[in-house]
């Protein structure tokens, strides 16, 4: 057994020295909502814990409180946000990256309550991607198959618009053809969209998607989610002055004007 646990103690003992403060046992969610969770000082020699007075002891330390308080150690267990905020010495939740793998607990909690900065962990995502771009080809297909359902009722009302007689034999024949050619195309898509569909997941899809629509998990991710990636240590691969933008995003009358088939009239 002592081959197996001195290891784990080295990696915990490394990711000590990396970082200003750590905290365990912090029992989220309730860490990020309630301002009555007592913090207590870790010894990591023997694991034994210490009574702290918390936001006051910091306060009482006077100037440069919050660095006098951690050099007395930096583990603890329990505690809440306020604790971490003044140790860190951050005044705004915005200047906080919180990375969790949990849509609820983690990113909406620290989102909408603290108004931290999140970066949501998707350990899927490789997958997702992967299977993705190895359908790009279908993908393609079946949206130009869409695109031709589109046209075709396009067609099929101008027909109905603008025909001098829209009940003669000639329109009639039209509009027939019409509605056999989208049923045929209808019929394929469906056989595409389920290969594609499967593909991902037999039973679920595409994780990220339900029917051509983004699914109710997608909604969750955008909306809340600052960042997110498939494992944290991809936050290593970018400095800490990098700076992440929204992409610009579009309503259907935007996207149907930016298509380069579309024309504008007033």
């Amino acid at each position: 057994s002592m081959v197996l646990v001195l290891p784990i103690l080295n990696i915990f003992a490394q990711c000590i020295n990396a970082t200003k403060v750590c905290i365990v046992g912090s029992c989220k969610p309730a860490y990020l909502v309630d301002p009555y969770l007592n913090l207590f000082r870790v010894k990591p020699e023997d694991g034994s814990l210490l009574n702290t007075d918390g936001l006051f002891e910091i306060e009482a330390l006077g100037p440069d409180g919050a660095n006098k308080f951690l050099e007395q150690g930096k583990t603890f267990q329990g505690g809440n946000w306020n604790h971490l905020q003044a140790m860190l010495e951050i005044d705004a939740g915005e200047e906080i990256l919180y990375v969790g793998d949990h849509l609820y607990a983690d990113v909406l909690r620290s989102k909408r309550t603290l108004g931290w900065r999140s970066a949501f962990i998707v350990p899927e995502l490789s997958d997702e991607m992967r299977v993705f771009s190895e359908n790009v080809p279908l993908r393609k297909k079946i949206t130009e198959l869409r695109k031709l359902r589109d046209e075709l009722s396009i067609y099929g009302d101008m027909l109905r618009r603008t025909s001098a007689d829209p009940d003669s034999e000639e329109i009639k024949a039209k509009l027939q053809q019409i509605d056999e050619d989208d049923a045929v195309i209808k019929d394929t898509l469906a056989q595409m969209a389920g290969q594609y569909h499967a593909a991902f997941h037999p039973v679920w899809g595409q994780m990220f998607n339900a029917g051509y629509q983004d699914s109710r998990f997608a909604f969750f991710v955008q909306n809340y989610a600052c960042l997110y990636t498939s494992k944290a240590t991809n936050l290593g691969l970018s400095s800490i002055n990098r700076s992440f933008r929204t992409g610009g995003e579009m309503l259907p009358h935007d996207r149907l004007l930016a298509d380069a088939d579309s024309e504008f009239s007033s």
